[in-house]
């Protein structure tokens, strides 16, 4: 127990840390201004913005899956119901303190609660993530009560699956429908939004259920950890989807003659290709489908930690790829004074908050596993 608890000390000192530096570049961000990033009237989309792309689609698969007990009679998965809401909040609080950085003013986040435009997209998402933040809320205090069966439960677990349905297609259409974007432009982006949400959702419920098994155990076992066999399944398929999407995608784009397409062919991708195809698409994609193919990864905790750690950081450097690929070619008036290809590299405060959303999420990951009891639907531990 004292050296569980020297550990446990260690890694609160160690988030206590990462947050003050993200706080620090916080109060510079607001003080100084957004020119700390590195972004110009070319690539207005940095890293934030991709941190808040990956964190928001992971607490939307989280919400998915925790509402497959209720909605769709899978009992035998109920047992994860409290922890996959609780995973759900907090990733979506370490999004949304990626994106009010990257708006880097106050007053503009305030208008923007206050002056709603039903016809931006834009506006749809901030509402859908912040009505499904709420609705998880209240049902996760249903369930830390083991409240499953009341009308508040249900509807907030109807309400919450639909809104993480429809927030990441909702996202998609914030870049599909910019026009001036070919990479962006179309209704593509949304499909495979909504696909990448179950994708690293169900990645980081692996990911965090086989750290806490590891922990609990005190060593990586020779066996996998108790997590049912249907979130493998919805890994694995959901990464060939994510696959078949991106090729399809691939495909048009190479059939096209539109210069945009053309130029982007030309241009090696920020993370480079093997045999032409994206190296993070390989690698994030490809490598965890295939492993999750082999029986042999599936029984292990060290298989299932490899396949998560790789599909979870994966598409990470997917949506950055995507998100700053769409931007690297200068158009309209603006473009005289920058090169034809436009590269991008994060500036260190982008990286500072980058590191503070992640901090936000893994401090309120581990005060949750901590006081409140995660593994059951009880009430909280005095």
């Amino acid at each position: 127990m004292n050296g569980k608890k020297a550990r446990y000390a260690i890694w609160l000192g160690g988030l206590g840390a990462c947050i003050l530096a993200g706080l620090y570049a916080t109060i510079t961000l607001f003080r100084e201004g957004h020119w700390l990033f590195a972004a110009n009237d070319v690539v207005v989309w940095s890293l934030p913005l991709g941190m808040y792309l990956f964190l928001a689609l992971s607490s939307s698969g989280l919400a998915m899956l925790s509402a497959l007990p209720t909605l769709f009679g899978m009992k035998r998965l109920a047992p994860s119901s409290k922890r996959l809401v609780f995973l759900a909040l907090a990733t979506l609080c370490g999004a949304f303190v990626a994106i009010a950085l990257e708006i880097g003013n106050i007053g503009s986040m305030i208008y923007f609660i206050i002056s709603p435009n039903l016809a931006s997209p834009i506006w749809w998402m901030g509402a859908l993530y912040t009505a499904e933040l709420l609705l998880l809320a209240v049902k996760f205090g249903c369930l830390h009560i083991r409240d499953r069966q009341s009308a508040l439960h249900k509807t907030a677990s109807s309400l919450s699956f639909l809104c993480a349905m429809a927030a990441p297609m909702v996202l998609g259409a914030v870049f599909g429908t910019t026009e001036s974007r070919a990479v962006y432009f179309g209704p593509m982006l949304s499909i495979f939004y909504l696909v990448m949400a179950l994708f690293s959702g169900t990645a980081l419920f692996l990911l965090h259920t086989v750290i806490c098994h590891r922990l609990e155990a005190g060593r990586f076992s020779s066996y996998r950890p108790p997590v049912d066999e249907v979130f493998y399944t919805l890994l694995a398929w959901s990464a060939a989807a994510a696959i078949v999407i991106t090729g399809v995608k691939s495909a048009v784009a190479a059939s096209t003659v539109l210069p945009e397409f053309m130029a982007h062919r030309t241009v090696n991708t920020p993370f480079g290709s093997l045999f032409g195809f994206p190296l993070e698409v390989i690698v994030g994609l490809v490598v965890p489908f295939a492993l999750l193919m082999s029986p042999a990864v599936r029984k292990t905790a060290t298989g299932t930690l490899a396949a998560a750690l790789i599909a979870w950081i994966g598409s990470l450097v997917i949506h950055m790829k995507l998100l700053i690929n769409g931007q690297r070619f200068p158009v309209g008036p603006k473009a005289e004074q920058f090169p034809d290809v436009v590269t991008y590299a994060p500036s260190p405060w982008e990286w500072l908050v980058a590191l503070l959303a992640i901090s936000v999420m893994l401090l309120l990951y581990t005060l949750g596993e901590r006081y409140l009891n995660l593994g059951t639907d009880g009430a909280a531990t005095r």
